[in-house]
């Protein structure tokens, strides 16, 4: 078999000439199996796998995490409606829900600014919102919510949005 001439290795081989080798462990990791020198049964060795959870480590979710969820959770509320932003006559897009989130420990309090559907009965449609909130946040965060106030931000009926506004012309 020929080397190459240009100074590469030759398929199947390491860089260098030399042949292939096993893997070399890197510090920190562990073989999941390993096999005896001079026999071929593996011999089992102890997985970061078995190892209860908490023992493991720690899960950090940030409260910009949390404000995300709650969010979503109040975007995805029956009787909430996201609202166009205007400027200056200019479409800016849609918004919806808003949250700050403060808390310490595994507590978190929630602050939200929902724009509702109108007309609907709006203590109804907060009482929607609260609850699917909450129940979100706690079921995907390791939070317990110990406060949720809601502002509404907006009525708007769903049905006139659904028709575009023609723009008049001022100069007819």
């Amino acid at each position: 078999m020929s080397t190459p001439t240009d100074g590469s290795a030759a398929p199947g081989s390491a860089p260098g000439g030399d042949t292939p080798t096993t893997p070399v462990a890197r510090p920190g990791t562990v073989a999941l199996t390993e096999t005896t020198r001079g026999a071929d049964t593996p011999v089992a060795v102890p997985s970061l796998l078995d190892e209860e959870p908490a023992e493991r480590g720690r899960l950090d979710v940030g409260l910009s995490v949390v404000r995300k969820i709650a969010e979503y959770a109040a975007d995805h509320t029956a009787g909430t409606v996201r609202t166009q932003r205007r400027l200056a006559g200019l479409d800016l897009g849609e918004s919806g829900a808003s949250a700050k989130v403060s808390g310490y420990g595994e507590q978190v309090d929630l602050r939200l600014e929902v724009p509702l559907a109108y007309p609907a009965r709006i203590t109804d449609s907060a009482a929607a919102v609260r609850d699917h909130v909450r129940e979100r946040v706690q079921a995907l965060t390791p939070y317990r919510v110990r406060s949720l106030d809601i502002g509404i931000s907006a009525l708007t009926d769903p049905a006139a949005r659904a028709t575009p506004r023609t723009p008049t012309s001022r100069t007819e």
